[in-house]
């Protein structure tokens, strides 16, 4: 639990401290927003993903963004489901079956994260996408832990979400 507070904390800061730094804007609103976040190239391919990203407002493009991940924790969700049910290996069944509730957590954090979004309600968002990222490398930080090896379609969505939920905590401060 402590330490779920002190990812948290250390997200927290570390995103805060992101937004409020100079960032060189390219033009638009995906490259603005991406230059803010840990990965700005994979967030710009993600975002630029759906066409119509490119021309959205902030709104529109949180929107987008919420859909998107949410579509990506459904997908990863199910791919943890079924490498925990092929698992062989107790210790990977056990590791997967704790990243599977840990999906669960991030999938409830960004529906909250998405309500606070609509209503502008910028700390509520950050709080909940900060949680997510915590969720996610909880589960990450599991493998290690067990000294087990990822899967890795898994780290590589694990990733991407992580990119998604960075992309919404500046968008939040952007409100």
């Amino acid at each position: 639990m402590a330490s779920s507070f002190t990812i948290t904390s250390f997200l927290v800061s570390f995103f805060l401290s992101i937004l409020f730094t100079s960032t060189i804007v390219k033009g638009d609103l995906v490259s603005d927003i991406c230059a803010k976040t840990p990965n700005a190239t994979l967030c710009e391919t993600l975002l630029r993903s759906d066409p119509h990203s490119k021309t959205a407002d902030l709104e529109t493009l949180g929107a987008i963004t919420f859909n998107m991940t949410s579509k990506l924790i459904d997908s990863t969700s199910a791919l943890v489901t079924s490498l925990r049910d092929n698992a062989t290996n107790a210790t990977l069944k056990e590791v997967y079956s704790k990243c599977i509730d840990q999906y669960a957590f991030v999938q409830l954090s960004r529906e909250n994260a998405e309500g606070y979004f609509k209503d502008k309600k910028c700390g509520q968002v950050v709080h909940f996408m900060s949680r997510s990222i915590g969720d996610l490398l909880t589960c990450d930080s599991s493998f290690f832990e067990h000294s087990v090896v990822e899967d890795e379609k898994l780290q590589q969505a694990s990733f991407s979400l992580e990119q998604y939920c960075s992309a919404i905590i500046v968008m939040a401060v952007r409100l």
